[in-house]
């Protein structure tokens, strides 16, 4: 079966595992001087289709649309907007939860006050929910 490729681009992801396991430095404290990326384990391209998100960089990951249990856009307990240059005033991360206890935090095509979350999340929705 082809899949239709919808967006390409650069992107930024950890997991919630990876949060909870940094130090207060590394989750906090360094995020707020100039040129610090965000709060991220994982960089290299990703490829929504429509079938899947791949994340290829210094980890492989393929995430099949239909095993996306939830989208949020915005922050909690483990990304924090404490955990954000301008505590999250210009962006915010997607959290994707998928498969077993599959949690990941996405930053797409990161430019420092902007990124290309909300374009990719609007994909990502129209793509999951049905049009009535």
């Amino acid at each position: 079966m082809n899949q239709r490729l919808l967006f390409e681009g650069r992107a930024l992801w950890i997991h919630d595992f990876e949060i909870q396991q940094m130090g207060y430095n590394e989750r906090f404290t360094i995020r707020h001087f100039s040129f610090t990326p965000p709060l991220a384990k994982h960089e290299g391209h990703i490829i929504l289709t429509d079938a899947d998100i791949v994340l290829d960089g210094s980890e492989y990951k393929r995430i099949p649309l239909s095993n996306i249990e939830e989208l949020y856009y915005g922050f909690d307990e483990y990304y924090t907007p404490a955990s954000v240059k301008n505590f999250g005033a210009f962006w915010k991360p997607i959290r994707i939860r998928y498969g077993y206890a599959g949690i990941l935090y996405l930053i797409i095509n990161y430019r420092y006050f902007y990124t290309a979350n909300e374009d990719f999340l609007s994909l990502l929705k129209n793509l999951l929910v049905p049009e009535q």
